[in-house]
């Protein structure tokens, strides 16, 4: 499976995805591409919904840019879910049919839409001057961002202040690659549309895509969410992904906080990967992450259905 999907000569580039989601739906017609809102340049945020279930799963990746192969994993798990529901399998174990049936799942392959183009040095992102003072000074390949220089996933309404603190000590107080929070809460169009969209599904389980670390992150504070720690034992089991919590500095002001704050139901941040650090995974361990990912998505749409 997969190998329409997988593109092992080319990074996942915003353009990448929208043509491999117009071959997905020329291939699989029943399914509808959408979208949550626009970036600050105006591209389509988009969003595709599996399944016609009561119960909701949403999975998202690439709020990060760097962080592309968040992208390319969750393209990878929709061409193969798209193939199995055809078939009518089971695969695994799984019962795709019934999981198709008991749970819609909404997935967001790419947040951050402009940050991933400038990261991977697109001509057309590269010719625009509106934002070039903040990055034109920049190893672009490290570029965490969006493009006006916030990191989205430290711009959610949860403990929002405290992130700006924190990132203070580590003398980030300015646009820049990564790890500055934003002028205010939600002053970003893409985190403002995931506010909304999140809202307006109402999803009763989340799932944040990131590189790296082959690690879950299960919990937000001291809140405590009923089947969150159980859920999160079983990703771990089929991904051989280590659960533990986040640390002081890194535990504000993410999609997840937000989420398990908010809506306190099991939400998940998962660091896919391995590789070197500050870097974007390599594109030839896209087939090995996949592998590590695939019965992982598998069990949290199964594990939806009893929320």
């Amino acid at each position: 499976m997969n190998k329409k999907i997988v593109k092992t000569n080319q990074s996942y580039t915003y353009d990448i995805l929208k043509n491999d989601l117009l071959f997905l739906n020329y291939e699989f017609p029943f399914f509808k591409i959408n979208e949550i809102g626009k970036s600050t340049l105006g591209e389509k945020i988009i969003y595709i919904k599996l399944g016609e279930g009561n119960k909701k799963l949403f999975i998202n990746g690439a709020h990060h840019a760097n962080e592309w192969m968040t992208s390319l994993i969750t393209m990878m798990f929709i061409e193969t879910y798209l193939t199995l529901h055809q078939k009518k399998e089971i695969y695994k174990g799984y019962d795709i049919e019934e999981l198709w049936k008991n749970v819609s799942l909404f997935i967001v392959p790419m947040v951050n839409p402009d940050g991933v183009n400038l990261c991977l040095k697109e001509k057309k992102i590269l010719n625009d001057n509106l934002y070039k003072n903040i990055w034109e000074k920049s190893n672009l390949e490290n570029w965490k961002a969006n493009i006006r220089g916030v990191d989205l996933n430290l711009n959610y309404p949860a403990g929002w202040e405290q992130a700006v603190k924190n990132k203070a000590k580590k003398g980030i107080i300015a646009p820049g690659a990564r790890d500055y929070s934003g002028p205010n809460a939600v002053s970003e169009i893409e985190t403002k549309n995931m506010i909304n969209f999140t809202t307006l599904f109402q999803f009763d389980m989340t799932i944040s895509l990131h590189s790296q670390g082959q690690e879950i992150y299960w919990n937000y504070l001291n809140y405590k969410i009923e089947k969150a720690y159980e859920i999160g034992k079983k990703l771990a089991k089929v991904s051989g992904y280590q659960l533990t919590e986040p640390t002081y500095y890194s535990s504000f002001a993410g999609y997840k906080d937000w989420y398990i704050e908010n809506f306190k139901k099991p939400g998940y941040t998962i660091e896919i990967g391995k590789g070197e650090e500050g870097k974007s995974l390599p594109l030839e361990k896209a087939k090995e992450i996949y592998e590590e990912m695939e019965e992982l998505f598998l069990i949290a749409i199964q594990e939806c259905k009893t929320i």
